[in-house]
């Protein structure tokens, strides 16, 4: 598909044995609580009875789509939400959940399908034009189909995977007469979580999604399981396998890296914690070499946010000093890692999104750390904004490896072209950066620091395996100039 979206994005659901508990008000304290997964659009569907829904869907912040005033409109014990971050520049149309108005269904999906010939040719044989929809919309018409043939959801959704229909990395979540069906790929590579409540069961992203709404963390989704949740019961739920599951999983190691909150936990361990010992391995890796009498003119500092844990770690572990707020980042900009490529948008952002409180860094030499390199423009422009405003010398260092390979399971790497470390050789990133010093941590440190092996995880923006068919997209990669740090 040309143009097709890929999106990284946030999805909860909620079903309560309590007709009087507003679905809808739950749903949207947990996509506030991920709003970090997607600033682009949200969208809740509730359900008011079997068959009949009710559906808000805008632009913009979870508070902003979703005042007060307008939760009257969602009423009902069952319902599903969306945030949405678009990868191609499009934010007109494609707001998620996806709504079955006639069927009464509606969808969520986090992740995306690089490859959806055999999704198309079914579609089409219902006489369903595709060209304008995107992966999610896709799924959601052929679940559509098949009720219509007299399956329920969760049999609807089961017959479908197992015929193949479902590809690429996805974590779901669905509504239909008065059902949640919760379902993610067989790799697991987008997380997804269930918790419960006193009055039911709750299906979230990431465990924020669960914290913020007082549920109890009972478990992930499986990969290739779904788990069946109805109005019946705030006790018991079906858990049903729909697909084969080869190998162990392969969850999206930039979750811990770069997109999950710090406090949430994945693999059963806080993101926080994982963040902190990727800054001891880079202590180790990467040394800064600093004799007694310059400590004192010597400071670490993150890029925040999402770097602080591993910078704050990184500095402890060398004995420097460490400033968590020498740049201060703009919140309201939005991330520029998924900015569309080559806007003007995109440059003003990078121009206003980090500043400098020039009096704790005059004179010092910095080490700044980062979370991940991409195109580098960020890195450019903080070495820029750190020497205008006093900094003797620049270290600059990632607590990841190198990003050499797009990514097509649902976050928004650009083009290898794009990519700096793809046609960069280490030694002329630093040159163009103008740094003192620019190092990475290795792959191998990566991942011991996250406790597991590389099996558990997807690393294919790293080291180009591809653990899901990636399709046509194959003759997209290219051999990279340098693989440096990938051991």
């Amino acid at each position: 598909m040309e143009g097709e979206l890929r999106e990284k994005c946030a999805i909860a659901g909620y079903c309560a044995t309590d007709p009087e508990i507003p679905a809808a008000f739950v749903v949207r304290e947990s996509l506030r609580n991920m709003q970090h997964r997607g600033q682009e659009a949200s969208g809740i569907v509730s359900e008011v009875v079997e068959g009949q829904i009710r559906y808000i869907r805008g632009e913009g912040y979870v508070t902003s789509v979703f005042p007060d005033s307008t939760m009257d409109q969602l009423p009902g014990p069952v319902a599903i939400g969306h945030n949405r971050y678009s990868t191609n520049g499009t934010k007109n149309g494609h707001k998620q959940p996806v709504i079955e108005r006639q069927k009464g269904f509606s969808l969520g999906l986090n992740g995306n399908n690089p490859t959806t010939e055999k999704l198309e040719t079914s579609l089409k044989s219902h006489n369903i034009t595709t060209s304008l929809l995107n992966d999610a919309e896709m799924m959601a018409y052929q679940i559509g189909q098949t009720l219509t043939q007299g399956h329920d959801l969760p049999s609807a959704i089961e017959l479908n995977s197992r015929l193949g229909l479902f590809g690429g990395a996805y974590s779901c979540v669905s509504m239909h007469n008065g059902q949640i069906v919760a379902f993610r790929d067989p790799m697991g590579i987008r997380p997804l979580a269930i918790g419960s409540t006193e009055y039911g069961f709750a299906t979230t992203s990431e465990t924020v999604g669960l914290d913020i709404i007082g549920a109890e963390y009972l478990h992930d989704v499986e990969p290739g399981y779904m788990y069946v949740f109805d109005q019946s019961s705030s006790t018991e739920y079906d858990r049903i396998q729909i697909a084969d599951v080869d190998g162990p999983q392969k969850l999206d190691i930039f979750e811990f890296v770069y997109f999950a909150r710090p406090d949430s936990y994945l693999y059963g361990q806080r993101v926080h914690e994982v963040r902190k010992r990727f800054g001891r391995q880079l202590a180790k890796e990467q040394p800064v070499e600093v004799k007694d009498q310059d400590i004192e003119n010597t400071l670490v500092i993150p890029v925040p946010d999402t770097s602080i844990p591993a910078a704050e770690a990184y500095a402890k572990e060398l004995g420097l000093p460490f400033a968590s707020q020498a740049i201060i980042k703009d919140r309201y900009s939005g991330r520029a890692f998924i900015t569309p490529n080559g806007s003007s948008l995109r440059d003003l952002l990078l121009k206003r999104k980090h500043s400098f409180i020039s009096e704790e860094i005059q004179g010092k030499d910095l080490v700044i750390i980062d979370d991940s390199i991409v195109r580098m423009d960020t890195a450019k422009k903080i070495v820029e904004e750190a020497t205008k405003n006093g900094a003797k010398s620049v270290v600059f260092l990632s607590a990841s490896p190198p990003v050499r390979f797009p990514d097509f399971y649902g976050i928004d790497t650009p083009s290898q072209k794009e990519l700096a470390a793809a046609n960069l050789k280490v030694e002329e990133m630093k040159q163009e950066l103008g740094v003192k010093k620019l190092g990475f941590l290795s792959l191998k440190g990566m991942i011991d620091a996250t406790g597991f092996s590389y099996e558990d995880f997807n690393l294919s923006p790293f080291n180009g395996e591809y653990p899901i068919d990636i399709g046509e997209h194959r003759s997209e990669i290219q051999t990279p100039v340098s693989m440096e740090y990938a051991e």
